[in-house]
């Protein structure tokens, strides 16, 4: 069924656009000089990157560079305009630029959309400007003199629950300074969240009792989540003919004020006096960081980069949990965290055709967590990697780019006295092809190293409920990782645009959650263990369609993704999704629309099978130079609050869970952005980014 209505829908989206094709121009500006023409298109690719320039209607219509990136309907992007985030269209994360400098999704977040002129998409860009990122999103800007602009933005959330996101930033613009002022606050209360569980433990120590095993049935009634965030940053950056620096410092505040639920619960048989269960787990994070970047452009095409981050978070949190009048867990956890992240790359150009960097990576955590209640200990997690490599271009024509870097990668991680270190390389290859115009063929090949998180080598021992207890585990070990991808863009006009993917990706021991019986076998311990391979191999079709002079933009992916475990999970499983969006103009109106399928999958070597629900929404928004108000009605005949599904099945443990929350619910989003500027355009630089601190390692 899912095949006929996408085979269906893209036929008639190939019509749709070629009939537009013969009634409409596809350019910016067409003026006549002495009845020479000159036309600017509005896509254009090259072997290593491809270029899209927005119509004044998708400026106006965007209240931040997400809503842009969703409009123009870039096929080599994936973009989530809800949750504002953006990979590549094969799931890889991607770097963002303006105007060549170091970006984050909250300077794309906080731009003044009319003054982005183009958008590039780049793979391992060659320009040292971009740090020797794989992936490369650049906004290329109206540039000021002097001036700047004052950007407020709010987004309200409703009747699924209110949520706020308040945005107000300053750019100033004074000859080769600019200074970037922000502050955010965040403000969600919601009633709906938690899980409905029924799990199945088969225990040893209960096997006179319980031969059929013991389940375990908790049903979410009540709950209560009230979660602020004020944050506030202050950027000074200054660019030069050939340099530029920025320091930017960067405070916020995470508080988890009320986070309680509760709900009824039922043990088969029954061998524990306990009907209901509630937890809370309120908390606090106070982050402070101070990130700098440096960029110099030498003599001789040499070129310099270097960049530094410090951050500090203090964490305080609380756990509770209790079944009836039974204390399952009473905590409080403190945590100290120091991180650091430096790199510095040089850089050489030969002859056009040739291009070398040698760069180093230095990343830096230290933990420490004191326990305090029903637990009492301390966790000390130090980690260390050092990544010196080489990486060399090849690119002899306009129709052919290649690229190999190689990495020696050292890594040291000590936690709760056991230590591992390990010296291994990484190797990433890339190779793009242009047999003629309109076609691009691309291969790559990555292998790495995957490390455990400060949480998965936590040695603490805590019990989840009357049966289960969680522990990390010192003695994991990092993991070999593999991927493989064949990619193919054709744009057979600039009307349309197919870019189809297949991609293999493998994990060599990797690590997961295990279940196994505790010492007496009367419980479960959920503990990471290396534990197999995994493979997953997946493939879609990315299709893009413009008509009607680009006032109909419209946008499908359907994808098929295989996985396979061996060792201690031995499973497989085949699924099929589809998203499918469109976006019309109507002067400074516009409407949207957009479809994702039910999908089954697993989250990588994660061996728990997910079930997620279709999203569908309905939009409509107006914008001029400058305002811009969109609102958009998500899952509209849906009224019931349960989300994804997660199922495991083990020999002794079997999991059934049912998330409780907003995001399958009908709700509003409502945005309402209004910039103005002032000033004399001919300079600008990026916008300010907010960071969030570095990850706990509290379990």
């Amino acid at each position: 069924m899912i095949h006929r209505i996408l085979t269906s829908t893209f036929c008639a989206i190939f019509a749709i656009a070629a009939m537009a094709q013969s009634e409409a121009t596809d350019s910016i500006k067409t003026q006549e000089l002495n009845e020479v023409v000159v036309q600017a298109d509005r896509m254009f690719m090259t072997v290593n990157k491809v270029s899209y320039t927005p119509t004044r209607q998708q400026r106006n219509a965007s209240a931040n560079g997400t809503m842009l990136l969703q409009q123009l309907a870039i096929p080599q992007l994936a973009v989530d305009v809800l949750k504002s985030s953006v990979t590549m269209n094969t799931g890889e994360p991607v770097a963002f630029f303006i105007d060549g400098v170091p970006a984050t999704e909250n300077d794309v977040a906080d731009m003044n959309t009319r003054d982005v002129v183009r958008v590039e998409v780049l793979d391992y860009p060659t320009d040292p400007k971009f740090r020797n990122s794989a992936h490369v999103v650049n906004f290329i800007m109206q540039k000021y003199e002097y001036g700047g602009y004052t950007k407020l933005n709010t987004t309200e959330m409703f009747l699924s629950c209110f949520s706020s996101y308040n945005t107000l930033n300053s750019k100033m613009v004074s000859k080769k300074m600019t200074f970037d002022a922000r502050a955010y606050y965040q403000y969600t209360n919601s009633s709906h969240k938690g899980t409905n569980e029924i799990q199945l433990f088969r225990l040893l120590g209960y096997d006179d009792v319980a031969p059929d095993g013991i389940s375990r049935t908790s049903i979410r009634d009540n709950s209560k989540y009230i979660f602020n965030r004020p944050s506030a940053s202050f950027r000074a950056l200054y660019q030069g003919n050939n340099t530029q620096f920025s320091s930017t410092l960067n405070w916020s505040y995470e508080g988890n004020r009320t986070d309680r639920r509760s709900g009824t619960l039922q043990y088969t048989p029954n061998l524990f006096d306990a009907d209901r269960w509630k937890t809370n787990s309120p908390s606090r994070k106070n982050n402070v960081s101070w990130a700098n970047e440096f960029f110099r452009s030498l003599p001789n095409d040499w070129a310099l980069s270097a960049s530094f981050q410090l951050s500090f978070d203090h964490i305080n949190q609380t756990q509770v949990k209790s079944e009836s009048d039974i204390t399952i867990r009473n905590l409080t956890a403190k945590e100290d965290i120091w991180g650091t992240e430096s790199e510095i790359d040089i850089s050489k150009s030969f002859n056009d055709k040739n291009d070398i960097s040698v760069e180093c990576f230095v990343n830096t955590y230290e933990s420490r967590i004191d326990y305090m209640g029903s637990t009492f200990s301390n966790n000390n997690t130090s980690q260390l990697l050092v990544a010196p490599g080489v990486a060399y271009t090849f690119s002899p024509s306009g129709k052919l780019f290649s690229r190999l870097g190689m990495y020696a990668t050292y890594y040291r991680s000590k936690t709760s006295g056991v230590e591992e270190s390990k010296l291994y390389p990484t190797v990433n290859f890339n190779i793009n092809w242009m047999p003629a115009h309109g076609h691009r063929l691309g291969a790559l090949f990555n292998y790495s190293i995957d490390t455990p998180t400060g949480s998965q080598t936590n040695a603490v021992l805590l019990q989840t409920d009357l049966l289960k207890w969680s522990q990390g585990n010192p003695n994991l070990r990092s993991y070999h990782t593999m991927s493989a991808q064949l990619s193919y863009t054709w744009n057979p006009s600039q009307y349309v645009n197919i870019s189809p993917i297949a991609t293999w990706i493998y994990k060599h021991n990797y690590y997961a959650d295990t279940y196994t019986l505790m010492e007496d076998g009367k419980g479960i311990l959920v503990k990471p263990e290396n534990c197999g391979n995994y493979h997953n191999f997946w493939g879609a079709i990315n299709f893009s369609a413009y008509a009607f002079n680009r006032k109909l933009v419209m946008q499908g992916r359907p994808t098929m993704s295989y996985h396979k475990f061996t060792g201690e999970f031995e499973k497989s499983y085949t699924s099929l999704f589809a998203t499918l969006n469109a976006t019309y103009y109507m002067g400074q109106f516009y409407f949207g629309a957009s479809y994702s399928t039910p999908k089954t999958n697993f989250n990588q070597a994660d061996p728990i099978k997910r079930k997620t629900k279709s999203q569908y929404w309905i939009m409509a928004g107006w914008g001029n130079s400058s305002w811009t108000v969109s609102a958009f009605l998500i899952n509209p005949l849906r009224s019931h609050w349960r989300s994804d599904m997660m199922m495991i099945d083990t020999p002794y443990y079997s999991m059934n869970t049912t998330t409780i929350g907003v995001n399958d619910h009908i709700r509003i989003n409502l945005t309402v952005a209004y910039t103005f500027g002032y000033g004399k355009k001919v300079q600008r630089g990026n916008d300010l980014q907010e960071t969030s601190g570095s990850a706990s390692s509290i379990r």
